[in-house]
Parts: C-alpha cells; sequence; structure tokens
C-alpha cells in the first residue's frame, strides 16, 4: 500500500538512531518515522482493508503471523517483530511510504491525520491502562512527562481514573504540558518528596497504579514506594541498564508488576475510536512544535538534541 504521508512524529527512539547512526542494529540507509499518518494512493492486489482516498494511520509493526504469539494475536511479542521506519525503508519522514496493508487502520471523519499521527504513542499508554487492569475510578501516578508519559495520562483520563498524579523531574515544557492536560497533581521530583505527598493525597493507602515511562532507578524506587498493598506498577519504559530492585517491597506489598511493550490487535482501534468519541480529549497539546520534512533535521533532530526537556512531541509533514 502506497501512502500520502501527512504527518509523522519524531519519537525518542528515532533521536537515538540518529544520535547513534545504528538503526538498531540494521544497516543504514534507513527512512526513518513510525508515528505517521495520510491518506492511501495505491493498493496492491488482493488488498481488501483500505480503499484509495482513504485516510489511515499505521500501525508499524511487522510480525511473522505464524508464531504462537502472533496466533494469540500477542504479536508485539513476536521474535521476528520488525517497526516500518526502523527495521524497513518505508518510514514516515517522506511525502510517500510502502507500507504493508496490514499495519494501517482507516479514520473515521472526527479524526485528523494530524492527530491520528499521535496514535502510535498513545496505544503504548492505552495497552498499559490494560496491563494495569485499570478501572475507572482508581488512582493512577504516572512516572515521567514525555510524550509516553503524556500520553498515559491521557488513557488514564480516557478510562476513568479517579486521581492523576504526574511526576517530572524539573520544570519546564513538559511539566506545563502535564497541567494543560489536567493532571489532577504534577509534583517536580527534583524538589518534591513524591511519595510523600502520594500518601497524603491518597490518605496513606498509595496509588492503585504507578506508570513508569522514565527507566529511572529513582522512578523505579518512587513506584514500589508510592503503589498501594496488591496495586500494580506497570513498566513502559526503554532502561538503558539493569537496575537494582528491593524483592523485599515485593513480598511486603505484593504488588502486580507488569511490563507493557508496545501494543497490539486492540489497541489500535480503541485509541482511534476513543479518539472519534472524545474519551479521549487535547491530545493536540502534547504538540509543541510542527516543522516541514525540509526542516526535520536542524528544526527537529538537531534541535531536540540540544534542548530535548523544552519540548514534548514535534511533529513533522512534508506540506503540500
Amino acid at each position: 500500500m502506497l501512502l500520502d504521508v501527512d504527518w509523522c512524529g519524531i519519537c525518542g527512539s528515532d533521536l537515538h538512531e540518529y544520535e547513534t547512526d545504528t538503526a538498531s542494529g540494521y544497516t543504514t540507509p534507513v527512512i526513518l518515522g513510525h508515528e505517521f499518518a495520510g491518506t492511501v494512493s495505491e493498493i496492491g492486489a488482493g488488498v481488501e482493508n483500505v480503499k484509495v482516498g482513504q485516510r489511515v494511520t499505521v500501525e508499524p509493526f511487522m510480525y511473522c503471523m505464524e508464531c504462537e504469539d502472533c496466533r494469540k494475536n500477542e504479536y508485539h511479542l513476536c521474535q521476528k517483530l520488525g517497526v516500518v521506519g526502523v527495521h524497513s525503508i518505508g518510514g514516515g519522514f517522506a511525502e510517500k511510504s510502502v507500507v504493508p496493508a496490514y499495519t494501517v487502520h482507516a479514520l473515521p471523519d472526527s479524526v485528523s491525520t494530524e492527530t491520528a499521527a499521535l496514535t502510535e504513542p498513545m496505544a503504548v499508554g492505552w495497552h498499559a491502562m490494560r496491563k494495569a487492569n485499570f478501572q475507572a475510578g482508581q488512582t493512577a501516578l504516572v512516572l515521567g512527562a514525555g510524550p509516553i508519559g503524556l500520553t498515559t495520562l491521557l488513557c488514564a483520563r480516557a478510562f476513568g481514573a479517579g486521581l492523576t498524579v504526574v511526576s517530572v523531574r524539573r520544570p519546564g515544557a513538559r511539566h506545563d504540558a502535564a497541567k494543560r492536560l489536567h493532571a489532577d497533581v504534577v509534583l517536580d521530583s527534583s524538589v518534591t518528596d513524591v511519595v510523600a505527598e502520594v500518601m497524603e493525597l491518597t490518605n496513606g493507602r498509595g496509588v492503585d497504579a504507578v506508570f513508569e515511562t522514565t527507566g529511572s532507578q529513582e522512578a523505579l524506587d518512587t513506584a514500589m514506594a508510592a503503589v498501594r498493598n496488591g496495586g500494580v506498577i506497570a513498566s513502559l519504559a526503554v532502561w538503558v541498564k539493569p537496575p537494582t530492585f528491593d524483592f523485599m517491597q515485593v513480598l511486603l506489598k505484593e504488588p502486580t508488576i507488569v511490563g507493557s511493550k508496545g501494543y497490539n490487535d486492540r489497541d489500535f482501534p480503541e485509541v482511534i475510536a476513543a479518539m472519534g468519541d472524545g474519551r479521549i480529549t487535547d491530545s493536540d497539546l502534547i504538540v509543541s512544535t510542527k516543522i516541514d520534512l525540509d526542516d526535520v533535521i536542524t528544526g527537529g533532530f538537531d534541535m531536540l538534541e540540544k534542548e530535548r526537556s523544552a519540548h514534548v512531541k514535534v511533529l513533522v509533514t512534508p506540506g503540500t
């Protein structure tokens, strides 16, 4: 399927590939970009799930469809998992992209392609809600306010959270974004005892679920201390090095600790539906910068390298 790209978001993993020039072990050149949406311009033989002219967003996982995990629709666990824009030449930082037809989802009229470019990071947060078995009225602590932390916040709101607390390492654009996105409480962990504040907010009980999005030892320690007895800690972060872990606290508090990797068969359709019917709102407030494709290096990657904490999500468009 050939897609005319409208918008593509710069992900932290894209920036990592750019900085290291490794393309996750694959030989460059690779056209990066896996958070994108646009309009179908051509389809291959036998393609029936989309039509020419339809607006779509890309679910970028590519998988074998044959292994045990794939047969259970747990394809995000496929050992042959690849990602459009990382493990192929067809990423979204281009005017056009050729992708497998099974990776695209049609958009309702109420969801623009600009909003739909956020479906991929939103699905990461949505999957975490499902992994945590998060229920309406429960309390949530989100550690980190990067794009994944903020999409997790929006998903917690969409799931009907009774209290949302976001912890940010320092003041700035991401702290402000969490406030704009209507977190009930935003804490600056550089000057605030996050655990003490959480305990005060929950009358000493702790939160029902903690969503760790930073991959830092400090955040992991906070998660264990702030979760209630029998609560859930969901790890969404990519860890650069293994953390230490106090398993005595696992014994004493009996939390459920779950990994949350990407998304699978339910997440994209449910996120698109939630965007379309208004359960997910304000997603546009995650976007801090919009640039033209011609400016993707200096105005996108180079800018983020120099001042990452001053920005949240950068969207790129080929223009007209």
